[in-house]
């Protein structure tokens, strides 16, 4: 691995969203899903790895071994600067997992303050006054509120960190982050002097962003969003390279959507793909508890779909309304709720790209990652976004296929429908590339997507007029 950025995310959407963050600065990105093995060097050409985990959910303990795990593999080759990223609202418990993660990489590194914002404006996520905000609400009053497994209650960042670890938590506030790069990285001294681990940056749009990753560069270890990532790529990056191909190859091929998000946007999107009148199949754990009876339930209903129906682009999903989850949870627990419903659609998702479908849209975090296990995909590279944060990946090992995985709450009410429809002036049948007409393999390349655009310009870097007292501009990354 000799490209000098590594990237450690605790779960595969949020991986996919800042390896994004990654190329579009300019970065050559490859994506492995889950620590990669020790002997497996990935495709030259590129200028960062990024290690996606599943440790957002696992106990704190899991997460530090993943971690250090993934810490140790990108050492082993090379890179020298190091990025955890944690989701863009802060997910996490009283017990972790941010604060021990950033406190064992912190040890490891030996990194006495790790400068770190949820920050991510792009996605409505924005600093002030150490207070995180979602689309101009803060934190506390957002739909994440409500949010099924790590409800967020509070929107002070400083608070919600010093719950998880007993290290000092400063801050940088959003005047000194305007000041400059210098005026950030003496306030990093301070902190170190102080004693101060973790230091939160306010940061309101992409050139407070610029401004810390400019500040954080050649520093050990960072933190944050992909809004930072970003930013930090910038310092980073390898060279100036020429826009994507506006051609998109990816439109010819069968889809299939696969979604467990339980999220408010998700499930709009689910919606818009019942108006266009897309055949939809629900996966209840109730009614069949057996992954294996469940996924062939599934199957057998795609099967028998009648010609003439958009088959390229069936709906599968486990995604209910907040009352639903909490009854199939009482049913049957949460742990084998989950449980039955991943390992249903990994089935699924092996029994598509057996029938031909080439494009599988992931909807949720823990169902990308059912996907990606069953496939026996271990990486890929990243290619142009479909949407903020959620770019396509055509893999570098498994089958020849193109992936979007997207986080519950990304993309517009149409998304789901506009990534997984046909072209109309083609027969959407996946049995054009049923496995008896397997479709040709693309040319032999180092990295089979063209190169990122350059970034739009910064905004002027005259100071936005201070947010009111207490609330500023702005689910889940």
């Amino acid at each position: 691995m000799p490209g000098t950025l590594g990237v450690i995310a605790d779960d595969v959407t949020g991986a996919t969203d800042v390896a994004l963050a990654l190329r579009e600065s300019g970065l050559r990105t490859v994506l492995y899903f889950g620590v990669p093995d020790a002997d497996l060097e990935p495709p030259g050409g590129h200028d960062a790895v990024v290690v996606a985990l599943k440790s957002r959910m696992a106990t704190p303990a899991r997460a530090v071994a993943d971690s250090l795990a993934a810490l140790r593999r990108l050492r082993g080759h090379g890179v020298r600067q190091v990025y955890l990223k944690f989701c863009s609202t802060f997910d996490s418990t009283a017990d972790g997992n941010i604060g021990p993660v950033l406190d064992a990489l912190a040890d490891a590194l030996d990194v006495p303050t790790v400068l770190l914002t949820p920050s991510s404006p792009r996605h409505g996520r924005t600093q002030y006054g150490g207070h995180l905000f979602v689309h101009g609400l803060p934190l506390a009053e957002s739909p994440m509120r409500h949010h099924p497994v790590t409800p967020m209650t509070d929107s002070s960042l400083p608070q919600l960190l010093r719950a998880q670890t007993d290290r000092p938590v400063g801050l940088v506030r959003w005047e000194t982050v305007r000041a400059g790069a210098d005026a950030v990285r003496a306030a990093v001294d301070d902190a170190a002097a102080r004693g101060v681990r973790h230091l939160l940056a306010d940061a309101l749009d992409e050139s407070d962003l610029r401004t810390l990753g400019l500040a954080a560069a050649g520093a050990p270890l960072v933190a944050g969003a992909a809004g930072l990532a970003g930013g930090l790529a910038h310092t980073v990056r390898g060279g100036a390279h020429g826009p994507y191909d506006e051609d998109d190859p990816l439109a010819a091929w069968p889809a299939a959507v696969l979604s467990g998000s339980c999220s408010a946007r998700t499930l709009e999107q689910l919606a818009a793909l019942r108006a266009r009148g897309r055949p939809v199949h629900r996966l209840d754990p109730i009614t069949a508890p057996d992954p294996g009876d469940l996924a062939g339930r599934a199957l057998d209903w795609y099967d028998a779909l009648p010609p003439g129906l958009p088959r390229g682009a069936p709906v599968f999903h486990s995604s209910v309304p907040p009352d639903e989850l909490h009854a199939i949870q009482r049913e049957l627990g949460a742990e084998r709720a989950a449980a039955v419903l991943e390992e249903a659609t990994g089935r699924i998702a092996a029994g598509l790209v057996a029938r031909g479908v080439r494009r599988l849209i992931a909807a949720g975090g823990e169902t990308s990652g059912a996907v990606v296990a069953a496939l026996g995909v271990t990486g890929g590279w990243v290619g142009r976004a479909a949407a903020p944060g959620v770019p396509w990946i055509r893999p570098t090992s498994g089958p020849d296929i193109a992936l979007l995985l997207k986080s519950g709450n990304f993309g517009a009410p149409d998304f789901l429908a506009t990534t997984s429809a046909s072209p109309p002036d083609r027969s959407p049948s996946a049995s054009q590339h049923s496995p008896d007409r397997s479709p040709a393999a693309p040319e032999p390349s180092r990295d089979p997507f063209p190169a990122a655009p350059e970034p739009h310009p910064d905004r002027s870097p005259s100071a936005p007029p201070p947010p009111p007292h207490g609330r500023t501009e702005g689910a889940r990354s």
